[in-house]
């Protein structure tokens, strides 16, 4: 096999991580498939401890004594989106937008002070 080279490095390996550096960012996102923006929002008075995960989050993440009203958005791909509050006052909600549409609200946490929200995003 006959291999040419640029500037000391194989046109091919070059090639390849420039094509891999294109195409990886682009599948995260939908790119390949169907894309929603997604919006989770909690509002209310005071703070609270809130989760969140969107579609291919390795995981949910956590963020405490968060300042009211909180919101965090997303582009993403298939798969579930929700947000899950703790320590909630009287009179929280939650909410999830995608593409601008209401798509779930929760009102009012349970006696413990909590209460959550979650769309599934398919075809």
């Amino acid at each position: 096999m006959k291999t040419f080279q640029a500037d000391g490095f194989p046109k091919l390996l070059v090639t390849a991580a420039a094509l891999s550096l294109t195409v990886l960012p682009l599948s995260g996102c939908g790119m390949f498939g169907a894309s929603w923006d997604v919006k989770l929002e909690v509002l209310g008075d005071g703070g609270a401890d809130i989760g969140y995960a969107f579609s291919g989050d390795n995981g949910g993440k956590t963020e405490r004594g968060e300042a009211l009203p909180w919101s965090k958005t997303q582009n993403v791909g298939f798969g579930f989106n929700d947000v899950g509050v703790a320590d909630a006052a009287p009179g929280t909600s939650c909410r999830i937008y995608v593409d601008g549409k209401l798509r779930d609200e929760q009102r009012g946490p349970d006696a413990d002070g909590r209460l959550s929200c979650s769309v599934n995003l398919q075809d």
